[in-house]
């Protein structure tokens, strides 16, 4: 859908002169869609359409039964015209009133015609396009299919927003927490992700983004496949076009770097596999608070660092801390949804 500069790109468009003068739903839909992406050139359309609609009554077609009624007046008076009969003022008068008939009836068609033509269409209200959100509360997960056919692996402790129908310019969603996208290839449509004031921009590909504003840390966006570029107000814009890489932006320092990444630590969770790479216990606790959807509180410290390395792959809470609780030392409690770490 291309935008009009003025009235003469609206009168040279065969698709709008043929919707003016013979409307049917499939047009109707095309340009009400039109003006919803376009609703500053309304007035122009209009303007356009009163112009066609101006022109149309001179070429409209008069009915059958008007036509042939003028057509035997006409016949009529020539045979009057034709038959030789002496001129006097009654006759004269005749044709000059049956003429005057004639151009009556058909000067009242045309205004009728004309008066059904320029009756102005009702284009109904600019449709209000709704947005979806999408939760997921700690120990959850969910695969999103987004209006365009693109996939979205929705992480635990995690929102997604987009709107009911994407643009045809753009395709905009908002993500707080953590999301990985296959995103179909669109070239006229770029794919952007909102998240914590930063834009990632996609044409079709796939990419990991960790944005939790509760962490209110850091940003990792990190490329699988194809190409994305990444800006906000203070940053730079910076391209990833090597798969493998990642960005890195501190929000306190409002700082990005860009380094390569361990796939499997970035996206075993789309694949429900519990991931730890040199993970300390702070990061232990949150990651166990989100998969599981409870509460890690801790009675003292521990003597040592954690550093901890391990996966489990779909396994039920008590089996993972049987098997923590073996690696690193201590003893825990199970309360509901309370966990009691004791060192």
């Amino acid at each position: 859908m291309k935008k009009k500069k003025n009235i003469e790109d609206f009168l040279s468009d065969e698709e709008f002169v043929r919707w003016v003068k013979n409307p049917d739903p499939e047009l109707d839909i095309f340009w009400l869609k039109w003006l919803q992406l376009y609703p500053e050139q309304r007035d122009v359309l209009m303007k356009s359409r009163e112009i066609i609609l101006s022109m149309k009554f001179k070429t409209h077609a008069v009915k059958a039964t008007v036509e042939e009624q003028s057509l035997d007046h006409i016949l009529s008076m020539n045979s009057i015209i034709k038959t030789p009969r002496k001129k006097d003022k009654t006759s004269t008068s005749f044709i000059f009133l049956k003429v005057a008939a004639i151009v009556i009836v058909l000067l009242s068609s045309t205004y009728l015609v004309n008066d059904y033509l320029s009756t102005p269409i009702k284009i109904p209200p600019q449709a209000k396009v709704s947005d979806i959100i999408k939760k997921n509360p700690n120990g959850r997960q969910s695969k999103i299919r987004l209006p365009d056919g693109s996939i979205v692996w929705l992480n635990a402790g995690s929102a997604l927003s987009y709107p009911s129908v994407f643009t045809d310019t753009e395709r905009v969603v908002s993500l707080d927490g953590q999301a990985f996208f296959e995103v179909v290839e669109d070239t006229v449509r770029p794919f952007r992700v909102n998240s914590l004031g930063l834009t990632t921009t996609a044409l079709g590909t796939s990419f990991d983004v960790n944005a939790y504003s509760d962490q209110n840390k850091e940003v990792k966006i990190s490329l699988v496949s194809g190409k994305i570029s990444i800006e906000n107000k203070s940053l730079k814009t910076e391209n990833i076009t090597y798969p493998g890489e990642q960005l890195i932006y501190s929000i306190k320092d409002q700082k990005s770097s860009i380094r390569s990444f361990d796939l499997k630590e970035v996206i075993a969770w789309k694949e429900q596999i519990l991931y730890f790479k040199n993970a300390s216990l702070s990061e232990v606790i949150q990651k166990l608070e989100r998969w599981y959807g409870v509460e890690i509180q801790l009675k003292n410290r521990p003597s040592k660092n954690w550093n901890l390395t391990g996966e489990f792959k779909k396994q039920k809470l008590k089996r993972v801390l049987d098997r923590l609780s073996f690696i690193e030392d201590f003893n825990y409690k199970i309360k509901g949804k309370i966990i009691e770490f004791k060192f």
